[in-house]
């Protein structure tokens, strides 16, 4: 992806999820935070969606969202990055969620479509008792086809669980 190109971290959820947090450790493209200070996620995150959605914790780092069956919410970064360590912990809904998405997911820019670069992650909603698969795929200049499915050894229901992206110059892991 081009070094020109500086991506946002998208928590589009389109999906039930009990909790999330997400803690950028990347270098940022815009100016750099007060270091004496935790920031809280709200520093760093703006809502996308119903914001009656979104409950926040005591100390500001965790945000809970919530989906109803008339709209769901996300949220993104208010900065760009151009390299780091992205890192969300999800907890997904339990039960019967199947026709549910739950995206994260990083882009060069939102506004670039169809041309933008673009890393997913999806957890796709399942029937009751079915293993939950993630989906994930790679977009450059906005052409896909890597797209792959992986069925969770684990229940990402039960707990939270981190999911993230090593970025840098060479490499995205």
């Amino acid at each position: 992806m081009g070094s020109r190109r500086r991506p946002l971290l998208v928590g589009a959820l389109l999906a039930v999820v009990a909790v999330a947090s997400c803690v950028p450790g990347a270098w940022s493209a815009g100016e750099a935070g007060n270091a004496t200070t935790t920031p809280t996620f709200g520093d760093n995150f703006e809502i996308t969606g119903a914001e009656d959605h979104v409950k926040t914790s005591a100390d500001g780092q965790t945000w809970y969202l919530y989906l109803d069956q008339k709209t769901g919410v996300g949220f993104q970064t208010k900065q760009r990055y151009l390299f780091g360590w992205f890192s969300m912990k999800l907890k997904l809904v339990g039960n019967d969620s199947a026709g549910v998405v739950t995206a994260y997911y990083m882009c060069s820019d939102v506004d670039a479509a169809p041309q933008r670069d673009e890393l997913d992650f999806e957890f796709l909603g399942n029937r009751t008792g079915q293993p939950y698969i993630i989906q994930t795929n790679v977009y450059h200049n906005g052409v896909g086809g890597r797209e792959m499915r992986h069925s969770l050894w684990f229940d990402p229901t039960a707990d939270f669980h981190s999911y993230s992206i090593l970025w840098n110059a060479k490499n995205i892991v």
